[in-house]
């Protein structure tokens, strides 16, 4: 049912009544699974929990990150974002952005910070 969130007999939030034994008739837990190879078009990948996605549509959370250089960052606007919408769930989020040779060679190694070259 529809209770501010999608919930499981009006009790639980879908991604937590996976493991609820009381409901887990009601529940079905085969995840959802895609593969998407990571080529030069892909440009970073956003991990959330539905506390992000309740209230931050795909979207609005692509024009975001696209304008957070760090990624550490752009997860921390999410996740701000998410919570300003007023998300009554728990929020999590990862920002993974991918860093694809510009030149098409090897890009060099990032040394340890105190390394000089």
């Amino acid at each position: 049912m529809w209770a501010g969130t999608w919930r499981v007999g009006g009790v639980l939030a879908m991604s937590r009544a996976f493991g609820n034994r009381l409901l887990k008739q009601f529940v079905v837990a085969e995840p959802e699974i895609q593969e998407q190879e990571i080529d030069d078009e892909l440009e970073f990948l956003i991990l959330a929990s539905d506390g992000l996605w309740d209230v931050v549509p795909n979207e609005d959370a692509v024009s975001l990150v696209k304008m957070v250089e760090d990624p550490e960052a752009a997860a921390r606007k999410l996740t701000e974002t998410a919570f300003g919408r007023g998300s009554g769930d728990n929020i999590t989020c990862v920002v993974v952005k991918f860093q694809h040779s510009k030149t098409g060679g090897d890009t060099p190694p990032i040394s340890p910070p105190g390394d000089q070259i």
